[in-house]
């Protein structure tokens, strides 16, 4: 069982096993963004196309989910989401790059993170020095498959990270990263 899912755009990388997870797991909710509505979704699901900011609130946090300010290029479209616990303030940015980070600075009120999801699997066009300016992130942990044909993540920005003192953990490094706090 499920409780929610999030997903912050529909690239294969991000979204491609949805419909499948959803089929076999039961879902209570699923949050998608607006270019989203084609993913098949069981009856029982409750979905909410997230057009606007939404914010989940429970008795230990919240999620706030930050919807895209202009339409543009489906990366830029991406769903942000910011988990903030008393121990821990996670914030996933998708696959924006540096004008969609700058967007989200401007347009909502992002606190100091704990944790960040390095934007777009490491691309040398996120994580900007912007965004770690603002959120100054303790961890940064990096989605990106081992020997992928893009070359991320982009020495650049592991630079960039350095350059902050963040420690860094990659999946294709130590595989499935778990963070307890």
């Amino acid at each position: 069982h499920i409780d929610g899912l999030i997903l912050t755009h529909t690239d294969r990388d991000h979204a491609g096993g949805a419909e499948n997870l959803l089929s076999r797991i039961r879902t209570d909710l699923l949050i998608l963004p607006r270019q989203a509505e084609k993913i098949v979704v069981p009856k029982d699901t409750q979905v909410v196309i997230a057009e606007q900011n939404l914010e989940i609130t429970d008795g230990s946090g919240k999620i706030s989910i930050f919807a895209p300010v202009f339409h543009g290029e489906e990366n830029e479209m991406s769903l942000c989401v910011l988990f903030d616990t008393e121990k821990c303030d996670i914030l996933i940015t998708g696959d924006r790059n540096a004008f969609g980070e700058r967007s989200l600075l401007r347009h909502a009120d992002i606190p100091n993170v704990d944790v960040l999801i390095a934007g777009h699997h490491g691309s040398r066009y996120s994580t900007s020095q912007e965004l770690l300016t603002a959120v100054r992130p303790e961890i940064v942990c990096i989605s990106v498959g081992v020997d992928n044909p893009y070359g991320h993540p982009a020495q650049e920005v592991l630079d960039r990270l350095s350059s902050f003192g963040c420690t860094v953990y990659r999946t294709d490094h130590q595989g499935t990263i778990t963070i307890r706090r």
